[in-house]
């Protein structure tokens, strides 16, 4: 049986092991490593504090995590599609390492910041069009 996050060291893991699949994928793992050259010793911390803040209500994350993805969209429009399988390797990795409420509410927190982000940036990536 597997166990429910409940520790800063558990969301290291799921984080880790996530972008792990993110970057070796073929629809985004490019964008992390070709487009904008992350720098994995700040970013993953950062995601740590962040996923620490929505499920163990950590206070650590300081940042506006739309930001950066406004400037990947400069380069690269992200889509539906894109969030579409985010919200897929993110699920897989939770489900593969952990279950319980907190798992739960993690891929709900994540399946909603997808959505609201998925429509966000369709409509900017219209506008855009439009202009």
């Amino acid at each position: 049986m597997k166990s429910d996050i409940s520790s800063k060291e558990d969301i290291q893991v799921f984080v880790n092991a996530f972008y792990k699949s993110m970057t070796s994928d073929d629809l985004v793992g490019h964008i992390f490593l070709d487009v904008m050259h992350v720098d994995w010793d700040h970013h993953l911390p950062k995601m740590y504090d962040f996923w620490e803040m929505l499920l163990l209500d950590g206070h650590s994350y300081k940042g506006a995590p739309m930001q950066p993805h406004l400037l990947v969209n400069q380069i690269v429009p992200l889509t539906k599609a894109h969030f579409e399988h985010w919200i897929t390797l993110f699920t897989n990795t939770i489900d593969s390492l952990f279950e319980g409420p907190k798992a739960e509410e993690a891929k709900t927190k994540a399946y909603n910041i997808a959505q609201t982000w998925a429509y966000k940036f369709d409509y900017m990536n219209k506008l855009d069009k439009i202009r």
